[in-house]
């Protein structure tokens, strides 16, 4: 969940690290074979993890999340990409222009959650039941789905069944949408305060240049 930001300034100083190394061990041997060649990019590689760690320490402290917290919500963040990943794969595999677009709803919805919580791990706790059920049944669901609709055999049975399928992935649509209202409630709030402050703010110097226009 680190940013690009962090991203870049850690592979900087990996690279800086890593070429002061070469240089002074190639100095301190008076060669630059492959072994020294070798400690260098150790020492890249360890610095990267250890930068790494630090950088998302920093972000702990900051967010107010403990170091297994920030784990356990980078490790589902990873594990909901996987099941997009995993609804993309479905789009050749419907049937239907109406099931073309619940997917489609549905990925957009996803990857909308996923991204706002990566931006800002503390919002996991409010759409926990996304990352838990929610997203991991349309997955089961949709896989489900495409089965059936390819099934060469469609008696009854398998019709109702595609039916039934459909209306839950419909009601999971809706839960969905919810999800992402909880997800971008809080910064839907910062923007109405804004909002208000902008307001007033305006609405005090308007009255302020009256009053200059009346004297």
């Amino acid at each position: 969940m680190l940013d690009a930001a962090n991203f870049v300034t850690r592979h900087a100083l990996n690279f800086l690290i890593g070429f002061t190394s070469f240089t002074l061990l190639t100095f301190a041997s008076g060669d630059n074979s492959s072994l020294v060649l070798l400690l260098a990019v150790l020492s890249y590689f360890i610095s990267n993890g250890v930068i790494k760690a630090i950088q998302k320490l920093r972000i702990c402290k900051k967010l107010g999340l403990s170091r297994s917290e920030y784990k356990h919500i980078e490790d589902q963040i990873r594990q909901a990409k996987g099941h997009i990943h995993s609804l993309s794969q479905q789009y050749i595999r419907v049937r239907s222009v109406r099931s073309f677009k619940l997917l489609n709803e549905m990925l957009k919805l996803s990857k909308r959650i996923v991204s706002t919580v990566q931006v800002n791990p503390q919002k996991f706790y409010s759409v926990e039941d996304f990352f838990y059920s929610h997203l991991p049944s349309t997955v089961q669901l949709i896989q489900t789905y495409t089965m059936l609709s390819q099934s060469p055999v469609k008696d009854t049975e398998v019709h109702l069944a595609l039916e039934e399928t459909r209306k839950t992935l419909k009601g999971l649509h809706a839960i969905m949408e919810d999800d992402l209202k909880c997800a971008i409630a809080s910064d839907l709030e910062s923007l109405r305060i804004e909002l208000d402050f902008v307001k007033h703010e305006s609405a005090k110097k308007l009255q302020q240049i009256n009053l200059r226009g009346e004297k």
